[in-house]
């Protein structure tokens, strides 16, 4: 029927039979629905659906096959950088060796450094295997300065010129002139920690004494015109 009011076609169902005066028919409206033109031909066969499966099938296929391009070329593409050693130059200028820095394990000189015209004793806890406290002092003994007295196991003559000066915080160095040691070519020495804490060679020390005691050696370069 067409509506009153929007002038519309609208489809009211027939009422049920009821004694409810509320009840209330609603009706809707009427949608054209288009029409084919070409007619339906029964016995035409319906086309094959297509196989759901052919898409992921060649998606695997390329994974795989870019996979194994990527193993393939792995040793171009991922090329690792050749390991960079630090290397550690073993000798000064005046072809000493230096300290070597705490926990070095090679085999080297310890305990000093020639540097120009000064020996630089240098006393590294860490390098030693030892801990001392920050406000320790250290001294330097040997027979260049008589072993400072040194009598069963103490130092009796405690001279401030052999106290060795803390420089950082696990660093204590002593600079003394090149010519105190013309005397001899090599010197033996050890460092003395609160006049009484001899502080043992390490095994790796490539200047230590074969000898017992074992102490620390330290050579003087040839120097021209020094007399010995």
């Amino acid at each position: 029927m067409e509506c009153p009011t929007c002038f519309q076609k609208i489809t009211v169902p027939q009422a049920p039979e009821t004694d409810d005066p509320k009840f209330i028919i609603t009706g809707t409206k009427v949608v054209k629905r288009p029409h084919s033109t070409t007619p339906a031909d029964p016995g035409a066969t319906p086309p094959p659906a297509r196989n759901s499966l052919l898409p992921g099938i060649a998606v695997g296929i390329l994974f795989c096959a870019l996979v194994a391009a990527a193993l393939a070329f792995r040793g171009i593409i991922f090329k690792s950088a050749p390991a960079v050693t630090n290397a550690t130059n073993d000798s000064s200028a005046s072809g000493v060796p230096p300290v070597p820095a705490p926990g070095k394990s090679a085999t080297t000189v310890f305990g000093y450094r020639v540097d120009s015209n000064e020996v630089v004793f240098v006393f590294e806890p860490a390098a030693f295997g030892v801990q001392i406290a920050t406000n320790a002092r250290v001294h330097v003994a040997g027979d260049f300065n008589q072993w400072l007295g040194a009598n069963a196991g103490a130092l009796r003559n405690a001279a401030p010129a052999w106290q060795m000066r803390r420089v950082a915080d696990d660093r204590y160095e002593l600079h003394r002139q090149l010519t105190d040691f013309y005397g001899q070519p090599q010197w033996q020495f050890k460092f003395v920690v609160n006049l009484s804490q001899w502080i043992d060679v390490p095994n790796s020390a490539l200047n230590r004494t074969a000898s017992q005691p074992v102490n620390l050696t330290l050579s003087i370069p040839d120097t021209p015109g020094a007399t010995r």
